[in-house]
């Protein structure tokens, strides 16, 4: 594997050739303490089937275990001490990074969760703080020099806690660890807030939450411009059903100076839709209206998650919540979705788009989170998507450079299970004549469908590809690990 670059307009990832790289990430977090090897083989060859690039994995997590060890009952850290990480633990870890690159996968790599650096969980109990002023630095020199020779990882602090939480201003414990990993990758003393061209070989971002009261939710929330050592931009829209992720991608994908951007926390399939009210649990519907606005407001990829699979639930944990194991989940609908969608991003390259909502209605159902359209261009102005949340029709009027009437090619592509259809919902393998008024093939609920309108006449756009083969379930049983 060849590391990560980001493409000189400073948009998304690209591939050594030069190709916009297909980011689309599963939410793993807790794997290095709750999945047992051969589960974590079962785990990779099934996720790799289904189209998935990058893993996004916690190194020290304490959510489900404060005492953060590895299956096999190894702690993370001797005595509770950040200045002294037990090798064993590490070492399964170093296993689960390199099984990783074997499957092609890319890890977005938190080195600890923002839990340890606050000193609280989210139910409100207090812990001494593990990460702090004094040792960060320390830390992130030990895991960055650790991983320095490692092509397949991007780095994330942060962990679901803003940088101010509560009052109490932790950005100098998240410098000091950002300035350690570099310290570790590059062996050179990088300062957080001064330029320097060593940074670009430290691709790293911010993990924050969604704030309730302010809605804030990006990395770039607390931080500022002179924060160099942030090369992209993380959100996390979050679990609710009101966040509108296009305007959140659509407002970082404005800032200056350019950084990429993409909705890393997303709501999850099957995760409650509020708290503490947990009756009503997020469909798939949701799941691909977040991932298609977003990569049309300009985002450079897409987080899949699954409520069962980010804190690895397992059998005995089996709840009225939870109702699936994580072994059970990586097989969900919504698993499947996400490999038309990989199939959509290959194809069309749409990290290399350009948002382009100005040829949309003004009023675009901002009211009616099942009816937003948005739209998005290519870089050559050949291909144009709009994407229909709940079917209908919309107009299309000519904005800028950008004239409908130059895409005469019109196929109708479904996000549920990657087909394409006529007007009237067959199945076909031929394009229509595009008109400046679209109407898709259905509408109403989990209706969905992108509009892909060509300059030039071609075949279907967007094909099924193979990304590995599917691991057989009856193997996967003999190596199950329930506990």
């Amino acid at each position: 594997m060849n590391k990560l670059q980001i493409s000189e307009n400073g948009r998304y990832f690209i591939n050594p050739d030069g190709s916009p790289f297909s980011f689309l990430a599963d939410t793993d977090w807790t794997m290095p303490q709750r999945i047992a090897w051969h589960d974590a083989v079962y785990f990779m060859q099934k996720r790799k089937s289904q189209g998935f690039t990058v893993l996004q994995i916690v190194a020290l997590d304490p959510e489900a275990d404060p005492e953060i060890c590895s299956p096999a009952g190894e702690k993370a850290l001797i005595g509770g001490d950040l200045d002294h990480p037990n090798e064993r633990y590490f070492a399964y870890l170093d296993k689960l990074l390199t099984l990783a690159e074997e499957y092609g996968f890319y890890v977005l790599l938190l080195p600890v969760w923002g839990q340890l650096v606050v000193g609280e969980d989210w139910s409100g109990h207090t812990y001494e703080k593990t990460v702090t002023v004094d040792n960060a630095y320390r830390y992130g020199a030990y895991i960055g020099h650790r991983y320095r020779d490692r092509k397949n990882i991007l780095w994330c602090l942060g962990g679901d806690r803003m940088p101010i939480h509560k009052g109490r201003d932790y950005r100098p414990v998240w410098r000091q660890l950002a300035e350690g990993i570099a310290k570790g990758v590059t062996g050179r003393e990088l300062r957080y807030n001064v330029p320097d061209r060593a940074w670009q070989d430290v691709l790293m971002t911010y993990h924050a939450c969604h704030e309730a009261k302010t809605g804030l939710c990006s990395t770039m929330s607390y931080w500022t411009e002179e924060d160099v050592w942030i090369r992209f931009i993380m959100l996390q829209s979050g679990h609710g059903t009101e966040p509108r992720n296009y305007e959140l991608v659509a407002a970082d994908y404005a800032r200056t100076p350019v950084r990429p951007v993409w909705d890393g926390e997303p709501a999850y399939e099957r995760m409650p839709t509020a708290w503490p009210d947990c009756r009503e649990f997020h469909d798939t519907w949701m799941v691909r209206r977040r991932a298609y606005w977003s990569l049309l407001s300009g985002a450079f990829g897409f987080t899949y998650g699954h409520a069962s699979v980010w804190c690895s639930v397992s059998e005995k944990e089996r709840d009225s919540l939870r109702q699936l194991t994580w072994y059970e989940a990586l097989q969900s609908e919504g698993s499947c979705q996400m490999k038309i969608l990989r199939d959509f991003m290959e194809d069309i390259g749409i990290a290399a788009f350009r948002p382009c909502r100005e040829i949309l209605p003004v009023k675009n159902a901002d009211a009616d989170l099942t009816k937003h359209i948005e739209a998005a261009v290519s870089a050559d102005g050949k291909t144009l998507c709009v994407y229909f949340p709940g079917g209908g029709k919309t107009r299309l009027k000519a904005a800028g450079e950008i004239r409908p009437s130059a895409f005469p090619y019109l196929w109708w592509f479904s996000p549920r299970d990657g087909k394409f259809y006529d007007a009237e919902g067959r199945e076909t393998a031929e394009a229509k004549t595009a008109v400046l008024s679209l109407e898709a093939p259905t509408e109403g609920r989990a209706q969905d469908w992108v509009a892909i309108l060509k300059a030039e006449k071609s075949g279907p756009p967007v094909s099924s590809h193979t990304y590995g083969e599917a691991p057989a379930a009856a193997e996967a049983g003999k190596v199950f690990n329930w506990g």
